[in-house]
This record gives C-alpha cells, sequence and structure tokens, in this order.
C-alpha cells in the first residue's frame, strides 16, 4: 500500500488507496488525522475510527512517557483493510498527542465525545462519502453512544471491544483480578510491583475512588507504597451517571458487536449485554461476533490465563500477531448494510444535502424518505419521547413525536396552533376533559393556547406528525431546545410531576378511559392489546 503516507491536497483516480492529511476543528482545537481513500472514482462509505484508552495517536498507539511499550498500530492496520475492501476512514491523534495539541484543560469524555462529532459532521459533508459508519473501539463506542445520545447519529456501527457494564465491573475485572493474582505468590507480588504498580493501587483503592466520584470530588490520591498518583475523576464522574450499558439503546442503526473471547481488558460476556440492549430498546439490526482467541486489541491471546495476565499488564500483547477473523467478519458485514457505490459515480460533485442521511435536496425542494426511520432523523430522548425535527420551509416547519407505551403527559396549552397527523400506533387525545382514541390516518388541529394531553394506554410507541405555520429554529437549534427540555421534564418529574399511566391514580379519568378502550391503563402493558 504505497499511498499510504502519501499527503496530497487533491484526489487522483488510481488503484492505491490515497492517504490525505486532515485538521478538523473541534472546540477551537485542531485535530490532525488522516483520511485514507480508496483509488478510483465515486463516493464510499467512510468509517470514522473512534479510538479507545490505548489509542492515544491516529495508527492507535499507547504513548506512556517513560516506559517502553511495544508500538501498537491497531487503528492503522484497520484503515489499510479497509481501503483494501472499499471504504474510505478517518482517524485521528487525540488531544496532546500527534500532531494535535492539547487542549484548555485536562481532556474529559466530553470532550472526546465533541472530537468524534466534529471528525463524523467532517465525513458528511466530504464529496467522497456516501455514508458514515462508527467504529467504536473500546472506550470509543462509549463516545458513540454519548454521541447518539446527544442526537448525532451515524449510519451504522460497529463496537470493537466495548464495554457495556458498569464501571465498577470495569476496575474489578482489570486491577481487582491483578490484585488476586499477586497476592497468590511472592513472585507474582514482585513481578506486579515491577511492572504495573498503578494496577496494584487501582486494586487497592478503586472502591474508595469511585465513592470520591459518587460525592462530586475532582481528584483522588492513589498510593502504593512510596508511590503516588493523582487521579482526576471527571471522566469517572460522567461514566457513573451515564452508564455504558444505558447508552446503548440510543443506537438504533444497523449495529456489529465484535468482541475477542480472551480480552483481558472489558468481559467477553458485555458483547451479549450490548446485544440485548440495543434489541430490548427496538434495533432489529444487531449483529454479534466473539472472535476466537483474541484479546482486547483482536491480537492472538497467549495460550494460557497467566500469561495473558502478565502481557496484558506489561503491554507485551501489543507485539502478538492480529487476527484475521476481525478484518473477515468487519468487512463482511460493511458489504452487507453499506455496499460501494456503482461504477460510474460523479466524484467531482458533492450532494445537496448530508451523505445517505435519508433527505434529498433540489432547488426549492426537499424530501425525506422515511420520517419513521430513526438513525436517519435526528431527535432527543425525553419523557415525552422522542423529538426531533424534519423539515423547515419559508414559513411551515414539521417535526416528530414518538410517543411510548405507558405514556401520560397532561393537558397543556401551546402558544401556536398545529396540525397533528397519526402516522404508527394508537393513543389517545385529551382536550377539555374529554377524550377520542386515535389511530393511524387521524388527523387533527388545534389552535393557540388551545390545551392538549397525550396518553398512550397500548404496549406498543405511537408516532406523530406535527406540522406548524411558522419556519420556527433551524434543525440544531431545535435539538438544542429538546435538550433543555428533556432535562425540564426530568426536574419535573422528580419534583412529581406524573409522565406514566401507572403513575397515575386506579380512578383517574385517563386510566378509566383506558380500560374503556380495551387499553392497559398502564398497569401491565402487553404488545398488540
Amino acid at each position: 500500500m504505497g499511498g499510504i503516507d502519501a499527503k496530497l491536497s487533491a484526489f487522483t483516480d488510481c488503484s492505491e488507496p490515497w492517504a490525505v492529511e486532515v485538521n478538523i476543528l473541534s472546540g477551537g482545537v485542531a485535530l490532525a488525522g488522516t483520511m485514507l481513500i480508496p483509488g478510483g472514482g465515486g463516493r464510499f462509505p467512510c468509517v470514522v475510527l473512534a479510538g479507545g484508552t490505548m489509542s492515544h495517536t491516529r495508527d492507535g498507539e499507547l504513548v506512556e512517557p517513560g516506559r517502553e511499550i511495544p508500538r501498537r498500530d491497531a487503528l492503522k492496520r484497520l484503515a489499510v483493510r479497509l481501503a483494501a475492501a472499499g471504504c474510505a476512514s478517518i482517524r485521528w491523534d487525540k488531544r496532546g498527542y500527534g500532531g494535535t495539541p492539547p487542549g484548555p484543560r485536562p481532556t474529559t469524555n466530553e470532550d472526546e465525545t465533541a472530537d468524534l462529532i466534529a471528525v463524523m459532521n467532517f465525513a458528511r459533508q466530504h464529496p467522497r462519502v456516501s455514508c458514515v459508519v462508527v467504529a467504536g473501539e473500546s472506550a470509543g463506542a462509549y463516545f458513540a453512544c454519548l454521541a447518539a445520545k446527544q442526537g448525532v447519529f451515524a449510519d451504522a456501527y460497529a463496537f470493537l471491544g466495548a464495554l457495556c457494564s458498569p464501571v465498577e465491573n470495569l476496575y474489578e475485572y482489570n486491577y481487582g483480578r491483578l490484585r488476586e493474582y499477586a497476592g497468590k505468590s511472592e513472585e507474582n507480588l514482585r513481578w506486579a510491583e515491577r511492572t504495573a504498580p498503578l494496577g496494584l493501587a487501582l486494586g487497592d483503592h478503586y472502591r474508595a475512588m469511585i465513592r470520591a466520584a459518587e460525592r462530586g470530588g475532582e481528584s483522588y490520591t492513589l498510593t502504593y507504597g512510596p508511590l503516588r498518583w493523582e487521579v482526576p475523576l471527571a471522566r469517572l464522574r460522567r461514566e457513573l451517571v451515564d452508564r455504558p450499558g444505558d447508552l446503548f439503546r440510543h443506537i438504533r442503526a444497523p449495529a456489529l458487536v465484535l468482541h475477542g473471547d480472551q480480552d483481558m481488558n472489558v468481559p467477553p460476556e458485555d458483547a451479549a449485554r450490548a446485544e440485548r440492549i440495543m434489541r430490548e430498546a427496538g434495533n432489529r439490526d444487531v449483529t454479534r461476533i466473539m472472535v476466537a482467541n483474541a484479546d482486547h486489541s483482536f491480537q492472538t491471546a497467549a495460550p494460557d490465563p497467566e500469561t495473558r495476565m502478565r502481557q496484558r499488564h506489561s503491554f507485551e500483547s501489543f507485539a502478538r500477531p492480529y487476527s484475521e477473523d476481525l478484518y473477515t467478519a468487519l468487512v463482511a458485514w460493511l458489504k452487507r448494510i453499506g455496499p460501494s457505490p456503482a461504477p460510474g459515480t460523479d466524484a467531482g460533485t458533492p450532494p445537496a444535502g448530508p451523505p445517505d442521511s435519508g433527505t434529498a435536496a433540489w432547488e426549492g425542494v426537499q424530501a425525506i424518505e422515511d420520517i419513521t426511520d430513526a438513525e436517519k432523523n435526528p431527535g432527543v430522548d425525553t419523557l415525552e419521547g422522542r423529538i426531533g425535527p424534519l423539515l423547515r420551509g419559508d414559513g411551515c416547519r414539521a417535526h416528530y413525536i414518538e410517543m411510548p407505551p405507558g405514556l401520560y403527559c397532561a393537558e397543556h396549552p401551546h402558544p401556536t396552533e398545529s396540525l397533528i397527523y397519526t402516522v404508527r400506533g394508537r393513543w389517545v387525545l385529551a382536550s377539555g376533559g374529554r377524550r377520542r382514541l386515535m389511530r393511524p390516518g387521524s388527523l387533527f388541529w388545534f389552535g393557540a393556547g388551545v390545551a392538549t394531553g397525550y396518553e398512550v394506554p397500548f404496549g406498543d410507541s405511537a408516532f406523530i406528525l406535527i406540522f406548524k405555520g411558522e419556519p420556527g429554529e433551524d434543525g440544531e437549534a431545535f435539538i438544542r431546545y429538546l435538550r433543555g427540555l428533556a432535562a425540564r421534564l426530568k426536574e419535573e418529574h422528580a419534583g412529581g410531576r406524573p409522565f406514566l399511566l401507572a403513575e397515575l391514580a386506579p380512578e383517574h379519568p385517563a386510566r378509566l378511559f383506558a380500560r374503556l378502550i380495551g387499553g392497559t391503563d398502564g398497569k401491565h402493558p402487553e404488545k398488540g392489546v
């Protein structure tokens, strides 16, 4: 692959992939990275390679000053294999490493999520990109889920060794087991003290460190003998609030869960847990593949548990061969969910809107292929349902709400009139104490200042389409408003405002009407009732 190290400012058709140096602005920091594009004309799926905690540089290298570690290049290898299979990719140096300068403060999870979003947006707007796939390696999967929670979606996701269990389990799996291993013999202890003293300190103190984070502490001092480490707690505090497992429910696009069955960093059983959470949240296109005899980096694992333990904490595992099964499985899945465009595509003409976003634009015309396609239409999950913008015209706009089963939203007025069409599911419209069953095809209007309520006494969600006779905010501003709304509704719920039929008294009119129409009245929702 002789073109990998080339620096080009323009594209030329060729049989070899082209490497282009990119600088992507994120929060005032210019992320330095490499975009690798397959040779030939046309547009290609682009895989955004979101590195984990062991990938400080764009190639996937772990940097620990003063310590010799075998060079790790997992991300560069993956990018080369993707280019050979007809997929573009982008990978970048994290803040403070390689060509990316440090930010104004120690990097947080919020910073890394913002960086991922900036790279995703860059890929969306690139004229050679047809669709965007995020491959989240380890913690990179967590950032991908956080981005999805914020309403920034990829067209598909590959999760490589992703954590799905509570963060407490991660510390126990890595450092509790190291402490247990060191306690088995004096020789084991001496080895651990030479090789991984910080790991031993974490094994001794991680529970206290987590308690400090729960109390809102800014840092925690780890000690092992005379050694001391000051550990910032900002990332841990976020992970205790936005728990990894909970975030997978925001992934609604096709997803591949890849995990080495000898992973020493993240429990292999987390793969099945992630698959289950996504499926329970309604994602019907989830594939899980366990790569045999592979570790966290998808390198071949040592044959015995003791060697695996030592190589994980000494990083000698980085010198082991990479598993071919990783590349085979990932490429096969990518070809199924995102085939390359047909030959002859005009690569020089950028699409009018975000590539493959589900929105097509001509001059004076915009169209959405499927308003119910959650992964292609942004939205924010609130206690009133998932809400998101669709189209905005010169004097009108449309947005959607997917109301969950069991919802109770009390009557409340709006400052402007609306037309509301029921696309999918059944629900109950309430106004002035009266109630009406709404079905697919139902349409109603309410005037400015008229109070209306929404109830879903059935086992399925209901999807409604709202039209406003005003342009209102643009999509990004509306998403920001919705995030604020979601936070306010949570506060109101904590203060006692009901948002579920089950939270109402048994003889509340909403529950009485639910029983009257054969609904569940919030007690035991059953699909299809």
